[in-house]
């Protein structure tokens, strides 16, 4: 289910990044801001995300998540809507979710009721509009993914 990116390189969180915080915007009674918290920055990432985005993309926008230990993102589908909105299109979105690092016990994700795990650094998964996945961490160390959403060539 993974395919590779072979260019990846190490990735570390200390180029200063301002990470925005974000939390589940659906709560109920399991999920709440207090085990939802991620992060989240917008084009800003490892050199090799954006050359991947420019060899496979026709238009594209990217992003990182930072999920800490204990959180999680419940189950959920993207809509795609700020990437509609910023470049007026409506069909044949993706995004592909890139991997940052190797994976770590206790990081987990799954797409459309799969597990996936024991990923290496540079592996993505693609997502198409409406494919319920979700994500956790209750490993002992920051889980880092890369986004690339746009309209492949």
């Amino acid at each position: 289910m993974f395919k590779n990116i072979p260019t990846a390189t190490e990735f570390v969180d200390d180029y200063g990044y301002d990470w925005i915080c974000h939390t589940n915007p659906e709560s109920d009674k399991f999920y709440q801001d207090h085990n939802t918290i991620h992060y989240q920055i917008f084009n800003r990432g490892p050199e090799y995300i954006f050359d991947t985005a420019k060899e496979n993309f026709a238009m594209y926008s990217t992003s990182m998540i930072k999920q800490n230990p204990g959180m999680v993102i419940p189950e959920h589908t993207d809509t795609y809507y700020k990437f509609k909105k910023d470049h007026g299109v409506e069909d044949d979105i993706v995004r592909w979710c890139v991997f940052l690092q190797d994976w770590q016990p206790g990081h987990y994700f799954d797409l459309d009721g799969v597990p996936l795990l024991n990923w290496k650094k540079g592996d993505y998964v693609e997502l198409r509009e409406g494919v319920r996945h979700r994500g956790a961490n209750v490993g002992l160390l920051p889980k880092y993914t890369a986004q690339i959403t746009g309209l492949k060539k």
